[in-house]
């Protein structure tokens, strides 16, 4: 299995970094969790073809997170794509997400190519299955599963020591880490990187991604990773954008 972000901020990007995606490479497929800003220009700097992307991923349907979604959808259609197209998600954002599609007109009979929504995806020794998450809207965190290895996603989540027992023993956790834990007045709906931390520890993962990062909320990346360390002994990085990870 290997991962490649395509951005690691949150809501309020930088001049160098956009809203929190990424690409993972599993089983032979390619699959892309959440469609922010200009997806097939993003997936193009990692050197991966947009063509053979098979899977979307839409964890919910706040903006940072869906709104490249029409854009991707319709560049796809310009290149010429014909295989169908796998997206998995939740109810609410299914529907969210078929709405931004009818205001572009990018129906089935208007695309080169078929969408198919689904819950989950499960192939041989490959599955991505979503369960429930923790957010201020229906959201799904992810597992990505190829024979033993196992990667968590909580997407955007306020923090809840349900996560540990949910990703009990995950290979790598990829967790956010939107505020600093120094904040006094934390919106809903997030996690610090300190929380981030302690949700790997307590669910034993061996490695742990920070990503929905607001860097305006920690004096440096260094300082990030510190405050994560305080309740993590393992290996944390923020990741560079559109290097590929093997887990």
């Amino acid at each position: 299995m290997e991962i490649s972000f395509l951005g690691t901020s949150c809501a309020i990007p930088t001049l160098h970094n956009g809203s929190t995606s990424f690409l993972v490479r599993t089983g032979g497929y390619l699959v892309l969790v959440d469609a922010t800003d200009n997806p097939v220009k993003s997936i193009l700097k990692t050197g991966a073809d947009p063509l053979e992307l098979d899977i979307v991923l839409l964890t919910h349907y706040h903006a940072d997170h869906l709104s490249g979604y029409p854009a991707l959808i319709s560049t796809l259609n310009c290149m010429g794509r014909k295989k169908d197209l796998t997206v998995i998600t939740n109810p609410e954002t299914e529907r969210k997400a078929k709405d931004i599609l009818n205001i572009f007109e990018l129906r089935d009979d208007r695309i080169s190519y078929r969408v198919n929504y689904t819950d989950r995806f499960i192939k041989r020794d490959t599955s991505i299955e979503i369960v429930s998450g923790f957010h201020t809207v229906p959201t799904s965190m992810v597992f990505f599963k190829e024979n033993s290895t196992v990667v968590f996603y909580t997407a955007d989540t306020v923090y809840t020591p349900k996560i540990s027992e949910i990703a009990n023993k995950c290979s790598l956790m990829i967790h956010e880490a939107t505020y600093s834990r120094k904040r006094t007045n934390s919106p809903d709906g997030h996690s610090s990187a300190y929380e981030a931390g302690l949700s790997a520890a307590n669910a034993g993962a061996k490695e742990l991604y920070l990503c929905h990062i607001c860097m305006n909320e920690y004096s440096d990346s260094e300082s990030l990773i510190k405050e994560a360390q305080e309740a993590y002994t393992g290996k944390v990085i923020i990741p560079e954008l559109f290097n590929w990870y093997k887990i």
